[in-house]
């Protein structure tokens, strides 16, 4: 199959020709990297345009923690974190995603003009599937056993093959969102780095890219600053796994990665800058 040229998301046809950035917005006290230095919505939505001013072609904002052990937070409570920002920054001409798992969070980011959902569970909780198949949104589809708080004791595979097994759950999905009504084009898979596997398990992923890409759909690989980066750098703070985190980002693209979910858009757009240039000389006929 031909890996895909373009992701659909609502009134937005994005090129899948270069990859994109997808800039991170946490709008939490809590998650593992930045929870907490964008306080409130005033701190996130700024924390977003700045991200957009330093190259993000996608704004993913979060209002609760997918970190292992994340306790779960309240409707009212994410609702509360989520919309003000999504609303704010779509009317600032930014493509945002809102990263979250619940039905009614959806509802109301599609009514502020969210282009993208992006569900950690794939759109498994009750009400997701339905709000996925009647929105014209892009959709994110991604791998992971068990849930946050569990996802970490659940590390074996069929086989000890994670690749396969994250495609097969990837494809099953993907057959249900179609199968109800959701155009091909607005679904990107996500391998679910870092959820529910093992470091090895995690660059295995990494290494496996191609295959994804090969499934057809845009595919978008979030690595930055988590603890397996952590694990084989031996930095011990995630704010400053910037360096392994771009790494694994341009590796990522040279095996095809569409889409990038990074904490550090401008040195990522730096990175992918060298990438493109190198990829260009190497195109360019020499004269004798």
């Amino acid at each position: 199959m031909l890996r895909a040229t373009r992701w659909v998301c609502r009134d937005r046809f994005l090129s899948l020709e270069k990859p994109l950035i997808m800039g991170i917005v946490n709008a939490t006290p809590d998650s593992f990297s930045d929870g907490g230095l964008h306080v409130g919505a005033r701190g996130a939505i700024e924390w977003g345009l700045r991200l957009m001013e330093q190259g993000a072609d996608i704004l993913d904002v979060g209002g609760e923690s997918t970190r292992p052990g994340a306790p779960e937070v309240s409707l009212d409570e994410e609702l509360d974190r989520v919309i003000p920002v999504v609303e704010s920054l779509v009317r600032a001409g930014a493509v945002v995603s809102v990263d979250t798992s619940k039905s009614q969070v959806m509802r109301e980011a599609l009514k502020v003009g969210v282009h993208i959902l992006n569900d950690v569970r794939s759109f498994t909780l009750p009400g997701a599937q339905e709000v996925a198949v009647n929105s014209d949104a892009g959709l994110v589809l991604m791998h992971m056993q068990g849930t946050p708080a569990t996802m970490q004791r659940c590390v074996s595979y069929e086989n000890d093959d994670v690749t396969a097994s994250a495609i097969r759950f990837l494809q099953e999905r993907d057959d249900a969102l179609t199968a109800a009504g959701v155009n091909p084009s607005r679904i990107c898979w996500d391998c679910g780095f870092g959820f529910g596997k093992t470091v090895e398990q995690n660059f295995e992923l990494l290494a496996q890219t191609e295959r994804f890409v090969q499934c057809g759909r845009p595919y978008l690989m979030g690595l930055s600053r988590k603890s397996s980066i952590g694990a084989v750098t031996g930095v011990k703070e995630p704010q400053d796994r910037v360096v392994g985190s771009v790494v694994g980002a341009l590796l990522a693209a040279q095996r095809g990665a569409q889409v990038l979910r990074v904490h550090d858009v401008a040195r990522t757009k730096e990175g992918l800058a060298v990438w493109h240039a190198t990829q260009k000389a190497g195109l360019t006929p020499k004269i004798k």
